[in-house]
């Protein structure tokens, strides 16, 4: 028997249009080094392409859990 609880970090982002864009994804143990990757794409020479999302729009590739929008 297992009981198996599975807390992982996910970053993800798209680059380019939701019809033929790319989504970007890195996985870590713990939310301090995501926020860093976080921190890491807002400062990046591609930053200024990043937008908010609505609040309702799930990230992609996911079924309904939780996930916290960065602004």
């Amino acid at each position: 028997m297992w009981l198996v609880r599975e807390t992982r970090w996910t970053v993800m982002a798209r680059a380019g249009d939701t019809e033929s864009g790319k989504v970007l994804r890195w996985e870590f143990d713990s939310e301090p080094p995501a926020l860093e990757m976080v921190d890491r794409l807002l400062r990046a020479d591609t930053a200024g392409q990043w937008r908010e999302q609505d609040r309702g729009t799930p990230p992609p590739g996911t079924g309904a859990g939780e996930a916290r929008r960065i602004t």
